[in-house]
């Protein structure tokens, strides 16, 4: 991958939809030399998928919460029981393994507050976990599935073996 790819990558971010003459114009290439790379990272798996951003509040999906779930002794992510309970909950939206003193995080979006307590008894009664802890957000104030690509062609001057440059900032004082 090089720089065009990126350019591309980012602009898919922020519209999939955006025509291939579009971006090509954008990123100084030919719709059809945009398509080949787009199909290219497709095949390399660096483009996963493309979907519809949906708003929660727009169809009724009012809560969202953060459960956190603690193992009992000897429990693991390992035991695929657990996978297929997590995924077998519709309104858990991501699901990650942590380092520290909690095992997993799931974020998800449910109807309402009797919908929230029946998932959280469902994983509290299904044998796996000691205990849970629930966050519910109140508002989102930031909140994306666009990655930052800057950092895949951009390396920090120490990285390089250089000494970072020393910025000017202009501060109108004369």
């Amino acid at each position: 991958m090089d720089e065009k790819d990126i350019s591309i990558l980012e602009l898919l971010q922020k519209d999939a939809r955006m025509p291939l003459k579009e971006i090509g114009e954008k990123v100084g290439l030919a719709a059809p030399t945009v398509h080949e790379r787009i199909q290219g990272m497709m095949r390399q798996n660096v483009i996963a998928g493309f979907t519809t951003l949906v708003d929660p509040k727009k169809v009724n999906l009012d809560i969202t919460a953060f459960i956190m779930l603690y193992f009992k002794t000897g429990g693991s992510l390992g035991d695929p029981k657990v996978v297929e309970l997590i995924n077998s909950i519709k309104d858990i939206q991501e699901c990650f393994h942590l380092a520290g003193d909690e095992d997993l995080i799931i974020k998800l979006r449910t109807r309402n507050m009797t919908t929230l307590e029946d998932i959280i008894l469902k994983l509290s009664k299904s044998g796996h976990f000691s205990r849970t802890k629930t966050i519910i957000a109140l508002s989102t104030v930031k909140e994306t599935v666009s990655l930052n690509l800057g950092h895949f062609v951009e390396k920090p001057a120490r990285e390089k073996g250089e000494k970072p440059r020393q910025q000017i900032v202009e501060t109108g004082a004369v």
